[in-house]
């Protein structure tokens, strides 16, 4: 079975407070320490967190929790996709982001975004018993990225169809309510689909001030090294930081976006003194005790934005980078 990181569980946290519920209680009784809340970074059995959904469902009576914590998850990572979408051109590029977007799930939840005919369809596997009645989680999910897909654009983004693995639920008002498309249950897999015109709406950012945030970025990159203020080095940190959070920024993926070769782009930074790996670091370095400052951002939530996988990968390069973990810097830099 998987893990998860101790992070996913505050949103948990938060809707059995909603709900009247003793978290404290639910999370004894699915074997999990609530001391976890204090280490997001921490992990856990996948197996305890998914027998704690199943005690919230059991205490709460409501089979609709899951779509509940879906919202709650979508209001508490706004700012994280907003980050992440500020430095998107296009909203497919945004949409080609989503299957790294849930670090908080491990290897819980694998996400594939594919194209068949006139679709787009984001399928969501998740690593979890075949007993179980209805998967919360993935109601979760799906639920927060109906909003989430429906909050980036300026014309509203509805789905076209949602599929459910489990049997159909006595009761789907609030399934209805939330996704407002048909839903098909006893499908091979969860899956929501929309059609493939999307990929061409303008993005929500696109008009407002989010994009400021990319330039301020630039600018206090620029004020902590030598490379110089112009077109080349803007574009060049521009597509780094667009790819970063996909975990795989090269040369060749970076040269492409700059309409060069490989060969080009080395050149022109041997031309400055300097190799593609450096000023791909100090990037990082720079976006990352950026994002450290702010509390709200979680250091595995960083790790993600930054391309790395885990938190312990991120936390062994910035120690590198700065000579103290990230939580080090973190504390050391607060107030």
């Amino acid at each position: 079975m998987s893990v998860v990181y101790a992070g996913s569980l505050n949103i948990l946290d938060k809707l059995c407070g909603a709900l009247g519920l003793s978290f404290e209680t639910l999370a004894h009784r699915a074997g999990i320490d609530i001391g976890l809340l204090n280490l997001p970074d921490a992990s856990l059995p996948a197996e305890k967190y998914i027998r704690l959904h199943e005690e919230i469902q059991r205490q709460s009576g409501n089979d609709d929790f899951g779509l509940l914590s879906g919202r709650i998850g979508y209001m508490e990572n706004f700012h994280i996709y907003m980050s992440v979408a500020s430095a998107s051109d296009t909203f497919r590029e945004w949409i080609n982001l989503l299957p790294d977007m849930v670090p908080g799930l491990g290897d819980l939840v694998k996400i594939e975004v594919k194209r068949k005919g006139d679709y787009l369809i984001l399928e969501f596997h998740v690593d979890k018993p075949a007993s179980l009645k209805r998967c919360l989680i993935t109601d979760s999910l799906l639920a927060s990225t109906a909003m989430l897909m429906d909050g980036f654009c300026m014309l509203p983004v509805r789905p076209v169809k949602v599929n459910f693995t489990c049997a159909r639920p006595d009761d789907t008002n609030m399934l209805n309510d939330v996704f407002r498309a048909p839903l098909y249950f006893k499908q091979p897999v969860s899956a929501i689909y929309y059609h493939k015109s999307i990929l061409e709406l303008p993005q929500l950012h696109v008009s407002t001030s989010l994009y400021d945030n990319v330039k301020e970025e630039l600018d206090e990159f620029l004020r902590h090294s030598t490379w110089e203020a112009d077109a080349f080095t803007a574009n060049l940190y521009s597509v780094i930081r667009r790819q970063l959070p996909r975990g795989q920024c090269t040369v060749s993926s970076v040269a492409e976006k700059l309409n060069m070769s490989s060969r080009t782009l080395q050149v022109r930074l041997q031309e400055r003194g300097a190799q593609f790996r450096f000023f791909l670091q100090q990037v990082k370095s720079t976006l990352a005790k950026k994002y450290l400052r702010d509390r709200s951002v979680s250091v595995i939530d960083i790790a993600l934005m930054l391309g790395y996988r885990d938190p312990t990968s991120f936390s062994t390069a910035f120690k590198t980078w700065h000579g103290c973990t990230p939580s080090e810097y973190r504390r050391d830099t607060a107030g």
